[in-house]
């Protein structure tokens, strides 16, 4: 069951950053978004941690015409996420190689909608940042 507070969260994200991401032609759902290039997919998901009060987000890129995992589904372009990819190909929004943590956006403080806001306001700087720069 989720906590009121990561309930805010999502609301907050929801409201916030997919607007953003949509701006940047991501589509999909929370919190799987797939933006589609000639050459490749981006992709983009958020994970929260389990004992709450933060998350990540974690980036990867597939081949355009979609992925086959090594069991050998094979997952369209529409259909994938981040997940989908092998850990050692994807990193997380914040760091520059699968081999550092990223940043983890922290919630757990939160008490005001502009609490949940700043931490919106950094998920949007750090794209900027990163992946859409």
């Amino acid at each position: 069951m989720l906590s009121q507070q990561r309930k805010d969260m999502i609301a907050f994200l929801k409201r916030e950053v997919v607007p953003y991401l949509r701006s940047h032609q991501f589509q999909g759902s929370f919190p799987h978004f797939r933006r589609m290039q000639s050459d490749r997919i981006d992709l983009v998901t958020f994970q929260f941690n389990r004992h709450g009060g933060s998350f990540i987000v974690e980036l990867a890129q597939a081949p355009p015409t979609g992925f086959q995992t090594y069991w050998g589904e094979q997952i369209s372009p529409q259909k994938m996420t981040a997940h989908d990819i092998d850990v050692d190909a994807r990193r997380r929004l914040g760091s520059h190689s699968p081999d550092e943590d990223g940043i983890w956006f922290l919630y757990e403080s939160a008490q005001s909608d502009q609490d949940y806001l700043r931490v919106t306001q950094q998920v949007i700087a750090s794209f900027e940042q990163d992946i859409l720069r």
